[in-house]
């Protein structure tokens, strides 16, 4: 029984098998074992298939039947890894749309407390000078920038008294 993973696949077990290099009884149990096969599975196959070859007197028969099946048993495990490959590309995808949309999110969090941090270091700043009294304050006291010039402005028409 084999009891470890064996290193080649079923096509290269299929290759040894068909040119003699290896007997039926070593190959059927390493290309199920790579399949993924049970020792019970396996057992159950080796005796199917030995009660297979007294039946059939033509041992090349045998051989080329043997041989479509690993055909056969290789190509449902690449159709299964296609499938779950396929899976793992749709899982991936969808991670990186979510991984997008959390980026977008952090993306505007940083523009929006970009513009807070702008705003508060613009109102840490005021009071502003301004050359303009503030509207609807005709008489109010002009802004600290705008003082010397009205009060140069009103210091002559106050000396005519």
């Amino acid at each position: 029984m084999l009891l470890t993973a064996p290193l080649s696949s079923t096509t290269e077990i299929e290759a040894l098998y068909t040119a003699g290099l290896i007997d039926i009884d070593s190959a059927l149990p390493a290309a199920l074992h790579s399949l993924g096969a049970s020792a019970v599975e396996i057992e159950g196959a080796l005796k199917r298939r030995r009660q297979a070859d007294k039946n059939k007197p033509n041992a090349e028969a045998a051989m080329a039947e043997t041989s479509a099946m690993l055909g056969e048993y290789d190509a449902q495990l690449k159709a299964a890894q296609t499938e779950k490959t396929k899976a793992e590309v749709e899982k991936v995808k969808a991670d990186t749309q979510k991984t997008t949309a959390e980026v977008g999110v952090v993306d505007e969090t940083v523009k929006k407390t970009a513009a807070e941090t702008k705003k508060t270091e613009h109102d840490a700043k005021a009071p502003f000078p301004s050359a303009a009294p503030a509207a609807g304050a005709a008489g109010a006291t002009p802004a600290a920038g705008a003082a010397p010039a009205a009060a140069a402005k009103k210091k002559p028409s106050g000396d005519k008294k």
